[in-house]
């Protein structure tokens, strides 16, 4: 049996073809004024997963990048405090081993003990130095200062983990953590600074008790120079690590925009190409549509 075709069947057919031409022009018109091929989940279910998951590799680069930079600052604002304390310790060693000659009187022993009394100040004040608001050289501890105002010292030489980077097994922690522990002894009451006061205040002879404090200073200056060395260690780590980062930030964001971004030379191709498919459709729909008695009885 021949298959009847009714005007209403070819008007319905019609209408579905420049429906969905209709459909495919304003995708394209949305593409072109969002700047996104993915507007919504429907439009690439596959490109959406992929999209999702590049987001979310990229909000954790971010956090990796963030850690590294607060480990770099910290480590620097240690190392920048560090080379200023390495001078002055110079100084008070050279004002000991001048001390310690037999030709300066009491007014000139008085003199150096009041200059390293006043290095000494300094020192602590470097000491205490702070980074975001808490002290550089304490560690973990809750404490306003990293050393009491008679040099003992108030942290703790537990570590400050950063997670600087997906590396299984705790590879990717860094200890941005420089306590003052490792260099700080020097200050404290009854130290070799104190005990080189107490010679050249006091002592008619300090010869031998200035000669004994020079093992303690030179202990200290390497002490610091130690610290300076693992801080030197774990800066270049972190800076690599950065470099590491970003590459993989830039990867992520080129595969991200060909997943969701859109090829505005194609798609104003595509545009233009449906327009016209459109238009001619609409035309050849205006002439295959067929007025129905209903038309005429309005």
């Amino acid at each position: 049996m021949p298959l009847r075709i009714t005007q209403n069947s070819m008007n319905r057919t019609q209408l579905a073809g420049l429906n969905g031409s209709l459909s495919r022009l304003q995708n394209t018109q949305e593409q072109l004024t969002s700047g996104k091929k993915l507007n919504r989940p429907s439009d690439d279910p596959v490109g959406t997963v992929s999209a999702m998951r590049l987001r979310g590799e990229q909000r954790q680069l971010e956090q990796f990048g963030e850690n590294i930079s607060d480990g770099l600052s910290r480590l620097r604002t240690a190392d920048d405090t560090l080379t200023q304390l390495s001078p002055q310790l110079n100084r008070i060693r050279q004002l000991v081993i001048a001390g310690a000659n037999d030709t300066n009187g009491p007014t000139e022993r008085s003199a150096y003990a009041k200059e390293i009394t006043q290095i000494k100040q300094g020192m602590l004040q470097l000491a205490n130095s702070q980074y975001a608001g808490r002290p550089v050289f304490a560690g973990t501890a809750n404490v306003g200062n990293a050393f009491a105002p008679d040099g003992s010292y108030q942290g703790n030489a537990e570590p400050m983990w950063r997670v600087v980077s997906d590396a299984p097994d705790g590879a990717g922690l860094m200890n941005v953590s420089i306590p003052g522990s490792d260099f700080g002894g020097i200050l404290s009451a009854g130290g070799a600074i104190d005990q080189v006061i107490a010679a050249l205040e006091s002592d008619p002879s300090p010869s031998v008790a200035l000669n004994a404090a020079l093992p303690g200073l030179d202990a200290a200056g390497d002490a610091i120079a130690s610290a300076q060395s693992t801080i030197g260690a774990r800066t270049n780590r972190l800076e690599s690590m950065r470099d590491r980062n970003g590459r993989q930030d830039d990867a992520s964001k080129t595969a991200l925009s060909e997943v969701e971004d859109v090829d505005f030379i194609k798609a104003a191709m595509d545009l233009n190409i449906q327009s016209t498919s459109y238009n001619a459709a609409l035309q050849a729909s205006a002439k295959m549509i067929q007025p129905s008695l209903m038309d005429f009885l309005r």
